[in-house]
């Protein structure tokens, strides 16, 4: 499962490097450009679709819950949560920039008609996908085949096991629904309750999407960027799908009881502020108060590579920020020291 830079860096970025280096005989450097045209709304996000370290951290992800090996603690009920969290921060990003929310993409919601976002991710190995074109009913892959149609009954099957609260084993048992036991069940990893009822779901379209300039396999056309989870969130259409993915689990969470007042409280905690600093710097200077501001900017950082057993460095502009700190004023009228984690999501409210 180790990626090399061809997943993470696109075709001309590796070919300006390797041409640099040729005709230098030193490092060769690549200016990272998105791969969107200007008349393609999405362009507005390709900075952060196609940040090296967004790739990185849904791969690695994937890498540490592997859903060919045995699950661990909580692994689907993070599955899902992981990918909720990329959504949120997406949604943040898309309303910045004048941009809607995701929609959902998926069997039963919008499979039928044309898929309007096409992508070309320009990555060595990987097909470029056109604007408004159609979900294959089926698709094959080696000796498997994947229908559209079994993907939409294993999500009215999960929705119905959702409403029934229970899954069904292979031997026709109820097992009691948590949030683990249906994210494992949606991605079919080794905790999945039965893949024969409720399907691959999550991976099939994946893959599905990823091949659809040649569904079965008639021109060996390399699949599309959604096939690998080192390429698939640079796809703007990855968030599509997982918008689709996670209404399955917000099904879930919209039948448990809502969080009562005491559930979120800690006997004898209060939070009396919270905020945040940001330390001073160059940029700053003629701002007066730091209080409750986070400030980013685009920055050049640079990325040692080997490609061809030879050194390279390639330059890209990625979004940074200047170092900040939290600030938190908890009492405690207790009588004991107690140990407390703070969640924290920060989103910009607009792009200035």
């Amino acid at each position: 499962r180790v990626r090399g830079p061809r997943a993470f860096f696109t075709t001309d970025q590796l070919t300006t490097s390797e041409q640099t280096e040729t005709s230098n005989d030193k490092l060769g450097w690549a200016d990272i450009l998105g791969t969107a045209a200007s008349l393609n709304p999405e362009q507005k996000l390709e900075w952060w679709r196609e940040d090296r370290g967004l790739s990185e951290h849904h791969y690695n992800w994937h890498v540490y819950y592997p859903t060919g090996e045995p699950v661990k603690d909580r692994q689907g009920e993070l599955f899902a949560y992981m990918h909720e969290q990329m959504l949120a921060r997406y949604n943040f990003e898309r309303l910045a920039v004048g941009l809607s929310p995701v929609t959902p993409y998926g069997p039963g919601i919008g499979w039928d008609k044309p898929l309007l976002q096409g992508f070309n991710p320009n990555l060595q190995g990987f097909s470029f996908r056109a604007s408004l074109m159609n979900i294959p009913d089926g698709i094959t892959l080696g000796t498997r085949s994947v229908l559209s149609s079994d993907m939409r009954i294993n999500r009215e099957r999960l929705l119905k096991a959702i409403a029934r609260k229970y899954l069904e084993d292979p031997s026709g048992n109820k097992v009691e629904l948590t949030m683990s036991k249906l994210g494992c069940t949606v991605e079919a990893d080794e905790g999945s309750v039965n893949r024969q009822l409720y399907g691959n779901l999550h991976n099939n379209g994946h893959v599905v999407i990823s091949l659809v300039n040649d569904p079965d396999a008639r021109y060996n056309i390399n699949h599309g960027a959604m096939i690998d989870t080192a390429t698939a969130a640079r796809d703007p259409v990855f968030f599509r799908w997982h918008k689709f993915v996670d209404s399955i689990f917000e099904a879930y969470r919209t039948s448990q009881p809502s969080y009562t007042k005491q559930d979120l409280q800690v006997e004898g905690i209060q939070v009396d502020s919270i905020s945040i600093k940001c330390e001073p710097a160059p940029i700053l200077e003629l701002k007066k108060n730091l209080d409750n501001q986070l400030y980013t900017q685009m920055k050049d950082e640079t990325e040692v590579i080997y490609m061809h057993q030879k050194e390279s460095v390639i330059r890209q502009t990625v979004l940074q920020y200047l170092p900040f700190t939290y600030h938190f004023k908890v009492s405690n009228t207790g009588e004991e020291d107690m140990k407390l984690v703070f969640r924290v999501f920060l989103a910009q409210l607009n792009m200035l």
